[in-house]
């Protein structure tokens, strides 16, 4: 796909693909835990991770999932889409995991300024302002399997509290769980296909939906010959089944979540999986560069608010006028003591080559066969001159005999 470098309706310059399947008057967001060559991470003791018990149960866990609990637990000055991002990023590279988390939406609406929400951006964060609201959670732990995982049920206990906390009804109507834990649902192919219909349906204007899933997933060769992968790759999600019936493809959540979602309804869904970058085939995906990931992390280390208030960011600029001052003062200092000295070098290396020691031996050649000529006296570099003339460019030594000349 192309990257255009200044996006429509993205004011921070993050990159932007070109748009495939647009959903417009749809507010849908999908954060993934990894880009689709990366793997997510299973984590065997998530106390690493140092969420408050309000937080859920401890245990094991996805990555993805515990990053951005954390995330939404911690005192970053702002609780936007950006510093979201951000944080997840430096807390999963402070513990060396390698995932980039990424946001994905349906069209160029989303504003990365705008708070972080489960719920349709209308609420503002406000649970007194929730609609409808629906919730689905699949967490597979592939239970004596060859792929069996340690934390995806603990994933969907720590996700439905957060879930509930941020304003979603916790109800049979409302909010449905498949695990493989013998209690839940099972998460089989087909139940898993009959819940994605069942979030979805009847949804209007204003309702709030909520996706999590946290298992495995896999990329395989796209052959369905109505679609087009930019990468010739189907991104899917591996139900308990999937070795008698199968994956559920991208394409399959495209049509059965985004594509019927009715105008002014808002999807939010969290994969926490293996190539989850496009799990829903949106039409933009976001991703910060390194140059900006540094840039916002600088930001919020000083916990300068991304929409400060005119007030704040004046007080911030004058508090570091003078540190902000010598640093670019230093940096100047050093640049221009680095160009004056590649100045310097470059001057004396012209006028070094300008003389060749080929042309001074040369003229000392000359030199010496004028003087044989007019006086007899043969002038030459004894042996012992020889590291004298090296050092010292021009001495000449005179060794000679006297040649009277006869005709």
């Amino acid at each position: 796909m192309m990257k255009l470098d200044t996006p429509v309706g993205d004011p921070i310059g993050l990159t932007l693909t070109t748009p495939r399947n647009v959903v417009d008057d749809v507010h849908v967001v999908l954060l993934s835990g990894c880009k689709d060559s990366q793997e997510s991470a299973d984590v065997s003791d998530t106390t690493a991770f140092g969420l408050p018990k309000s937080a859920g149960p401890g245990g094991a866990g996805g990555a993805c999932t515990n990053a951005l609990l954390m995330t939404v637990h911690d005192d970053t000055p702002d609780d936007t889409w950006l510093s979201t991002l951000v944080t997840m990023r430096t807390w999963l590279e402070k513990n060396a995991y390698t995932q980039r988390p990424r946001v994905s939406c349906a069209n160029a609406s989303f504003d990365f300024r705008k708070p972080f929400s489960l719920l349709h951006p209308r609420c503002g964060n406000n649970p007194a302002r929730v609609g409808r609201t629906r919730a689905l959670f699949i967490g597979i732990n592939y239970v004596k399997s060859e792929c069996e995982l340690d934390g995806a049920w603990n994933d969907v206990d720590k996700m439905r509290q957060f879930a509930v906390t941020a304003g979603y009804k916790d109800d049979a109507l409302s909010m449905r769980v498949l695990r493989d834990n013998g209690s839940d649902v099972s998460p089989t192919k087909a139940n898993i296909t009959k819940a994605l219909r069942w979030l979805v349906k009847g949804a209007t204007r204003g309702d709030s939906l909520l996706l999590h899933f946290s298992g495995h997933g896999v990329s395989q060769k796209d052959t369905d010959a109505f679609t087009d992968e930019a990468d010739g790759m189907d991104e899917c999600l591996v139900p308990l089944d999937f070795v008698e019936n199968g994956v559920v493809k991208d394409d399959d959540l495209f049509r059965t979540l985004v594509a019927p979602l009715a105008p002014g309804a808002s999807l939010v869904a969290i994969m926490d999986c293996c190539h989850s970058g496009t799990m829903l085939d949106l039409g933009y995906d976001f991703t910060l560069t390194d140059k900006q990931f540094a840039h916002e992390k600088e930001r919020l280390a000083k916990k300068v608010p991304l929409n400060g208030s005119v007030l704040g960011e004046c007080k911030h600029a004058a508090a570091h006028f003078v540190p902000n001052a010598v640093k670019h003062a230093a940096r100047f200092a050093v640049r221009t003591v680095d160009v004056a000295c590649e100045g310097a070098s470059e001057i004396l290396q012209r006028v070094a080559m300008s003389v060749p020691l080929k042309g001074l031996r040369y003229g000392y050649d000359g030199v010496c066969k004028g003087v044989h000529k007019l006086t007899g006296w043969r002038v030459a570099l004894g042996p012992a001159d020889l590291n004298a003339n090296r050092a010292v460019a021009g001495q000449v030594v005179l060794v000679g005999e006297y040649r009277a000349a006869k005709k």
